[in-house]
């Protein structure tokens, strides 16, 4: 392949060999072969067209030295998929930009211009047998906002799930006033608002209420369009941890997983995944940002173009393949992790807590964190999930048995249940980090040894029952004039749902445990009779999981899991 044939579509915005003013370069400015015209301007009364309706503005751009064919990305907050974009190109004079361009005997030619959220990317082709200066006009028109947008959303829930009409209804309101309101100077109001489509629907008997498998999530995102609420996510683009929601990036219509959360932050996680939907990506440049990977209550900023986005409405995706929360650039950017590791697990992370900023921790924090695990349970308990999740990423063999002691524990609640589900999937990267095998035993008896599963899993069927039985939630055990007599309509997962699910955990901390060992076992788990069916579901996707680990090492697969996160 000719270089005038080639197509980079990695072209940045930053040229490893910018051109500058002085520089020798590559001309065609000899006479070309083309004839001239010259004509004036006809501008007579009723000549002119009505003047561009909406916001526009200028830009020139620097390309550098090219010739041949590139796709040529501009990353521009202002710029939106509801952008009107105009482009010229030329040949560029010397001594830079403000020079201007001028007509030589190369041919510039646009094939295509194509708006997306924060950007724009054209195809162009430098018809010469050199690299010549490249400058590229943009004129950016946003359109002007014309009244309210009214999203009708369609609101399922899991059996297992506890949510009235008068919380979707709350919770489309909180989402409509983050977009509404003019916060801050940052911040674009944006008139979008959201409205219950019909009743809230109980979710199809074949969508489990605890995401695990990249099948559970399929099953779940394909349960016709809305918003979708289950007990827990530990799934998005691969296993994690108090997964807290879950979006296409990109979808044709409005398609989120999520869990119940803080009431007052459940519309911030609710318009943050619908805005994946938009397209959108994680934003890390200002905290307050509603594409922030994480919640926080004053998480309600929208800029020019997440604004136009979220009026446009969610976006055909082009791949055909399902984007979830990192396709998008939906990592965490260019955050850095807080100097107290205590600081960094008493945040919510959307998506799971972040690998890249976890494993900068070393062993110093792990005794941090180990001392609320073991000594301040109950005061941090909202953060368990964080703590060990971290403490696996830090990878310290010292975190080993106090992580095992907690799974074993008589502890329960949804917090604690998640962070021993948690701990079970990140004692898989401790282990790979440390290589213990104190670790790695205790995996292989949880995922394949159903009694101990069953056992482990005890303390939180009792209390699931207990709050069953105090707030009218359905027992699985209860007699069909009961369940039609609650009023919630809620029934309670089962002991066996949840001894599954530990188990479940277990096996993918085995695939990210990263030894050969460890990928037998998960391999062997694929037909053991003795395990949960669930398992043996699993640990076919476990088993591609362990394959990458042990191929690619740790950081890698991480690496490469935090760039295609939401690749469903």
């Amino acid at each position: 392949m000719s270089p005038n044939d080639r197509i980079d579509r990695d072209a940045a915005l930053t040229l490893d060999r910018p051109w500058t003013a002085g520089e020798p370069i590559g001309s065609s400015a000899a006479t070309g072969p083309y004839s001239e015209a010259e004509a004036d301007a006809d501008v007579g009364a009723g000549s002119l067209q009505p003047v561009l309706q909406g916001n526009g503005f200028t830009y020139r751009h620097n390309w550098g030295l090219r010739r041949g064919q590139w796709i040529l990305r501009l990353n521009w907050s202002e710029i939106g998929p509801r952008s009107q974009v105009f482009v010229a190109i030329g040949e560029g004079a010397a001594g830079g930009p403000d020079a201007g361009k001028f007509i030589g005997s190369a041919r510039y030619t646009v094939h295509n211009v194509a708006p997306r959220a924060g950007g724009v990317d054209i195809w162009v082709n430098i018809e010469w047998s050199s690299d010549i200066a490249l400058y590229v006009d943009y004129l950016i028109v946003n359109p002007a906002v014309t009244g309210n947008r009214t999203v009708s959303v369609t609101v399922h829930r899991h059996s297992s799930v506890a949510l009235t009409e008068a919380d979707a209804d709350r919770i489309l309101a909180d989402m409509g006033r983050i977009l509404q309101v003019d916060d801050t100077g940052p911040d674009v109001a944006t008139p979008v608002q959201f409205v219950r489509n019909g009743a809230v629907r109980v979710l199809p008997a074949n969508v489990p209420g605890t995401i695990q498998t990249a099948a559970d999530l399929n099953a779940l995102l394909t349960a016709g369009s809305g918003v979708k609420i289950v007990q827990a996510i530990r799934w998005c683009g691969g296993p994690g941890d108090n997964i807290i929601g879950c979006a296409p990036v990109g979808s044709a219509t409005v398609n989120v997983a999520a869990v119940r959360f803080t009431a007052n932050q459940e519309g911030l996680i609710w318009v943050h995944e619908y805005g994946h939907n938009c397209g959108l990506p994680h934003r890390t440049d200002d905290p307050r940002a509603v594409m922030y990977p994480s919640v926080g209550v004053d998480h309600n900023v929208v800029n020019a173009a997440e604004s136009s986005a979220y009026l446009s409405g969610p976006l055909t995706k082009v791949t055909g393949k399902v984007l979830a929360a990192s396709g998008c650039n939906c990592g965490t950017g260019d955050l850095k992790a807080p100097a107290d590791v205590r600081d960094f697990v008493s945040q919510h992370w959307i998506e799971g807590v972040p690998y890249e900023l976890a494993s900068q921790y070393g062993e110093a924090d792990a005794r941090k964190l180990l001392d609320w695990l073991v000594n301040e349970p109950e005061k941090h308990e909202e953060f368990l999930p964080q703590i060990v999740a971290t403490l696996g990423y830090i990878g310290s063999e010292i975190a080993a048995q106090p992580l095992i002691d907690f799974v074993q524990s008589q502890r329960a609640g949804r917090a604690v249940f998640n962070a021993k589900n948690a701990a079970l999937l990140r004692l898989g990267d401790l282990a790979n980090r440390s290589g213990s095998k104190l670790a790695l035993d205790f995996l292989r008896k949880v995922a394949s040894d159903i009694g101990l599963a069953r056992s482990l899993a005890a303390p939180q069927a009792s209390a699931e029952q207990r709050e069953a039985a105090q707030s009218g939630v359905t027992a699985p055990q209860a007699s069909a004039e009961q369940r039609e007599a609650a009023q919630s309509g809620v029934t309670a997962p089962t002991a066996e749902t949840l001894a599954a699910e530990l188990a479940v955990s277990a096996t993918f901390g085995l695939a990210l445990a990263g030894t050969p060992e460890a990928k037998r076992t998960v391999d062997a788990l694929k037909t053991d009779p003795n395990a949960f069916a669930s398992v043996n579901q699993a640990a076919t996707e476990a088993a591609e999981i362990a394959e990458k680990v042990v191929q690619q090492g740790r950081n890698e697969y991480y690496r490469l899991k935090a760039e295609q996160r939401h690749q469903l």
